[in-house]
């Protein structure tokens, strides 16, 4: 009766082990699903093609730092290895048109302009709050993963969620909650590939670093020496940085050195060039627009910072048009936004609104 009762017990314990594991490992899966499915819950449809996310998902950025990411494809397999478990996500990026700036407020507040031009469809800003970074607001073109009208996947489907996962790494412009703005523009030539040592970076990642761990000008421009940067799709990129004190500058990579040059506005030409070190007006006419009208108004309310962006807008040239206008409001951390140069339509959207 002993060796039963002894055996019985075994039993016992074994089977409250293995039931131990099981909860633990379903309590586990559960806890690095919630976040993913409470962020693809949280899209929503705010009008004019565009959508707000309340991003709840760690999305890694020191280990996305720490792998060495050269290319969009190595992006991409990093996203898909991270947050998919190896499931494949599909990417549209092409050739955007843009400008963007930096102006005083009469209240002695600062704005920083944004607009993005490409071929897209829905646009999508993404509130993200990480534990080890700053709160900030993005904005991401759906049509850059395969998402939205004339794309695979609806943008409120299942896939179409889920494939938003990859928002954070995907944004082009944002603003954190110490004012720190930045934007993304293109240039017209050939892929930057920098080979000095430093952990590499391409140019889409430099975005989201910098709106999670700066918090002014000169910080972003120290932040990114530490970093070897590497552009795609045939060209490459510079970056316009403002912050809530209207100190402005665009950060460029040349002939594998970083370059920066103090400027409160950007568009699609190298400033650091020395034609354009001389005089940057004449060689692109939206920055010729932005120049003249900063000139004769240096103080600017949000309404005459969004009429800025309309006055450079982009209509459909090459299939390429301004998919938003953004005045982003760097010393309230909030932003107003036009989707598809629909001006009669400004959304204002606050963290409450995520």
């Amino acid at each position: 009766m002993k060796k039963k009762s002894k055996a019985k017990k075994i039993v016992k314990i074994t089977l409250f082990s293995v039931l131990g594991v099981l909860v633990a490992a379903i309590a586990a899966a559960a806890f690095i699903l919630y976040g993913r499915i409470a962020t693809m819950a949280s899209v929503k449809y705010v009008g004019s093609d565009l959508y707000t996310m309340n991003f709840q998902q760690d999305y890694h950025l020191d280990k996305a730092l720490d792998t060495n990411i050269k290319s969009e494809s190595d992006l991409l397999k990093f996203i898909c290895d991270d947050m998919f478990f190896d499931y494949q996500v599909d990417a549209n990026l092409e050739k955007y048109a843009c400008s963007a700036f930096v102006t005083k407020t009469p209240d002695g507040k600062y704005l920083g302009g944004r607009s993005f031009g490409l071929g897209g469809t829905d646009t999508l800003c993404v509130y993200t709050h990480p534990s080890d970074g700053y709160a900030s607001i993005s904005t991401v073109s759906t049509d850059m993963l395969n998402v939205g009208a004339d794309n695979a996947y609806p943008t409120t489907s299942l896939e179409g969620r889920a494939a938003l996962l990859a928002a954070p790494y995907i944004a082009v412009d944002g603003l954190n909650e110490k004012g720190l703005f930045t934007a993304l523009l293109d240039l017209s030539m050939g892929e930057t590939h920098m080979e000095t040592g430093n952990r590499d970076l391409t140019v889409t990642m430099a975005v989201r670093l910098l709106i999670d761990r700066a918090a002014t000008v000169d910080e972003a421009i120290e932040l990114l020496r530490n970093y070897d940067i590497h552009t795609g799709h045939g060209w490459t990129q510079h970056l316009f940085v403002g912050d809530a004190s209207g100190d402005g500058a665009v950060i460029e990579w040349h002939k594998g050195q970083m370059k920066v040059v103090k400027s409160p506005i950007c568009t699609n030409f190298r400033l650091s060039s020395k034609l354009a070190q001389d005089d940057p007006t004449g060689m692109c006419e939206r920055f010729d627009i932005l120049h003249d009208t900063l000139e004769k108004h240096p103080e600017n309310s949000p309404s005459d910072a969004m009429d800025m962006l309309e006055a450079v807008k982009q209509e459909y040239d090459n299939n390429i048009h301004t998919e938003w206008s953004i005045v982003y409001h760097l010393t309230d951390f909030s932003m107003d936004i036009s989707v598809d140069m629909d001006f009669d339509n400004v959304y204002h959207l606050e963290i409450k609104d995520f």
